[in-house]
């Protein structure tokens, strides 16, 4: 499906103006703040080091607030640093650190992500007013749309994780080598963003195998259709891993072992003994008061159907093609996907600290996309009225959220 056409473009042109005004009016109930800098945007601290020849910060010990890893005395940055990368030209022409609108940074991470979703399910065919819904459940609908008013360091990590991953699914669904080589490129920035992401990336690389190597039932040397994807993608873990090594001397640790609050946990980062908490916590409702008023926990989540209803839909649909035997191979790789990306994120110490909804849920919206973009024969009209329904109250409850934040 082309993207140049009037039927797709005009869509996405006014759902994109219609978001960028959204977050206009967001930053002026927060006090004009969408060109503001945020005190927590330790990716431009990064990348503003890295111009000066430190990769790691000489001042770190006045900077409490932010969540530092320390090894040998010096403090580093605790996160993948892929967000630090897109970071540069911001400090280049900024002139530092300090000057960076990170809040403007991360709204354009929100419009990233949507056109990304958007233009995916276009590609493969979808009408326009399915591409709207998917755009907007996925992102003004779930917790997406808190972070990308926020360009705190957390907040740019999983924002453009996900924006990374969607442009990744869209690239990937032209299946010609050059974008298969650009889909593998951004999945793999992705997992520089957020490790996890590493399980959709090992996913895209099996199904290029399996294409390309097996095709006609036969097993073949699989030729440049999958060794330049895969050379894009070890390109970039190559160099994560340098960075790691470099830094902590091992080529998977990026900091976060070395943050005070791990080194003092007796079970560190990650232990199973964390799972059933957190997967408690991942239930938790939302309830009403006598007032009517809503009541919800602030810290480490609560329940992900109601904070990325998305999630809801799609349960309602796995159980509908499990009923007409309509289970693809796109939707049961989704699925493992979901569960182990699930289980991983229940191992770790907090399911994301203060926070509006479960946004640590959100890393797993592209199983969603992934299940029903490419499944065959899947629903591609203008979506039900009960879905409009849906993609509404999740838009006014995510939106009504972003606000509810400022003040609590």
């Amino acid at each position: 499906m082309t993207l140049h056409k009037r039927a797709y473009g005009r869509p996405l042109c006014f759902l994109l103006i219609a978001m960028a005004v959204g977050y206009l009016l967001y930053h002026s109930l927060a006090g004009g703040t969408l060109l503001a800098n945020s005190p927590y945007d330790s990716y431009a601290l990064m990348a503003e080091n890295w111009l000066q020849g430190n990769l790691h910060l000489p001042d770190g010990a006045s900077r409490p607030w932010l969540e530092l890893a320390i090894f040998e005395g010096k403090y580093y940055v605790s996160f993948p640093p892929v967000p630090a990368v897109f970071a540069l030209p911001w400090v280049l022409v900024c002139g530092s650190a300090a000057a960076v609108p990170s809040h403007l940074v991360a709204a354009l991470y929100g419009l990233l992500g949507a056109a990304g979703v958007y233009c995916l399910f276009a590609r493969r065919g979808f009408a326009p007013a399915a591409c709207v819904w998917w755009a907007l459940v996925c992102t003004v609908g779930s917790n997406f749309y808190w972070m990308s008013t926020n360009g705190g360091v957390w907040f740019a990590a999983q924002t453009l994780n996900f924006a990374l991953l969607a442009w990744g699914l869209c690239f990937a669904a032209a299946q010609t080598t050059a974008q298969n080589t650009l889909a593998a490129l951004c999945m793999a920035l992705a997992v520089g963003c957020r490790p996890f992401s590493i399980l959709l990336l090992a996913v895209y690389m099996l199904q290029l195998l399996v294409r390309h190597g097996f095709a006609g039932g036969r097993v073949r040397l699989p030729g440049r259709a999958f060794w330049l994807p895969f050379a894009a993608a070890a390109a970039v873990g190559a160099a994560l891993a340098l960075h790691n090594y470099v830094r902590f001397g091992s080529l998977l640790e990026f900091g976060h072992t070395y943050l005070p609050e791990f080194m003092r946990e007796a079970e560190g980062q990650f232990h199973l003994s964390y799972f059933w908490g957190n997967l408690k916590n991942l239930l938790r409702p939302v309830t009403l008061t006598e007032t009517l008023d809503l009541k919800f926990e602030l810290f480490n989540g609560f329940l992900l159907f109601a904070a990325n209803p998305v999630f809801l839909w799609w349960g309602v649909r796995l159980v509908r093609c499990a009923y007409k035997k309509q289970i693809s191979a796109a939707r049961a790789a989704a699925v493992v996907y979901f569960v182990l990306g699930l289980a991983a994120l229940c191992l770790h110490r907090t399911l994301g600290g203060w926070q509006f909804g479960a946004r640590y849920t959100v890393d797993l919206i592209p199983c969603v996309l992934l299940a029903e973009a490419f499944a065959p024969g899947g629903e591609k009209k203008a979506p039900a009225d009960w879905e409009w329904l849906l993609c509404a109250l999740a838009c006014a409850f995510n939106i009504y959220g972003a606000v509810y934040m400022l003040s609590h």
